[in-house]
This record gives structure tokens, sequence and C-alpha cells, in this order.
């Protein structure tokens, strides 16, 4: 929960400065490759979060970091801040609120859309096409593959659901006939 609530506090932060420098998509591009970096060096990230490390060690990481991004100055400072407060553990929450906020910016809702079987690109896009007319958004679908719904489709978006999957009608018909027998 703590994350959630420092995740969303910077995140709203920098999408607000972002917003008013009409860089939000150019600040997410840059935080994606922000990731990356931090990923692939994992002794870095570390060095960065741990609390024996003095605070200039940090900085001196944190600067290395930055001469290979080449980020937006306002970014570049939003990292150090990030360092200097001791938050730096929280970017990958940072970045999937800032993703959120983005999203909501611009009218869009991202979702998983889940099958039996591998699903034609075709048909996703025409799922997105029916689901964005009746959420009045934009809609992506993330397409996933689980055998164990048996046959149909599941959609989640956000706390949203579609459960078309066989899996749920033949649990649904099981327990109507258990109610019916157990009367």
């Amino acid at each position: 929960m703590r994350r959630t609530i420092v995740a969303l506090k910077y995140a709203k932060g920098l999408f607000l400065v972002a917003k008013e420098l009409g860089k939000f998509k150019q600040f997410a591009e840059e935080l994606q490759k922000v990731k990356l970096l931090l990923d692939s060096i994992p002794e870095a990230f570390s060095a960065l979060q741990n609390p024996i490390y003095p605070p200039d060690l940090k900085m001196e990481i944190v600067n290395e970091l930055l001469k290979v991004l080449a980020l937006d100055p306002e970014l570049e400072r939003f990292l150090r801040m990030l360092v200097e407060k001791r938050r730096i553990q929280y970017i990958d929450e940072i970045i999937r609120v800032y993703n959120e906020l983005i999203d909501e910016e611009l009218n869009i809702a991202r979702g998983e859309l889940i099958t039996a079987y591998p699903i034609e690109e075709e048909d996703r896009k025409e799922l997105e096409k029916i689901l964005s007319k009746f959420l009045k958004k934009e809609v992506y679908l993330e397409s996933k593959v689980d055998e164990s719904i048996i046959g149909g489709v599941k959609i989640k978006i956000g706390d949203l659901v579609f459960d078309g999957s066989l899996k749920t009608q033949l649990r649904k018909i099981k327990e109507t006939i258990k109610g019916e027998v157990l009367l």
C-alpha cells in the first residue's frame, strides 16, 4: 500500500510537470529507457537503494547512468531527487502509475484478452473496436493464452471483467444443477 501511495505522489508530480512542458509522451519513453538500463545493471540499482552507501557515491552512480541515457533535464532532476529522497526503489511503480496517468489523459484503456488458444490479430482488433465503442475509450488488449479456460474469451480491463470462458459457463451450469437438486 505504501509503495502505491509513494508512487502515485511522485508519478503525479512528474506528470504535471511533463504535461505543462508538453512532454508527457517523451518522458514516458525516457522513463522506459531508465527502467531498461536499471534492469540491465542490477548492481547499480542495488547500490542506489542501499542505505549503506553515502549520498555522494549514489549521485556519482546516477550521473554516470544519466550520461548514458541523455534524458531531458527535468527528468534528470527528477531521478536525482528520487535518489536524494531515498525513493529510487519505487521507480517501477512510479513508471507504471505515470503510464496509467498518460492513458487516462489520452482516454485509453489497456487490458488483457485471455483465450484458450492463440487468437488471430484481426479478431483481437475487432474486439478492441467493439470494446472501444462500449467504453467510449481507445482500447488496447494484450493477448494471453490460458488453456485452463477451455474455450471462449475472458477480458480484463482495470476492474472490469468480461468472462465468456467455457470454464465459467460450465461452473455456472454446475451451480445451477446443484441448486436445483438441493431444493
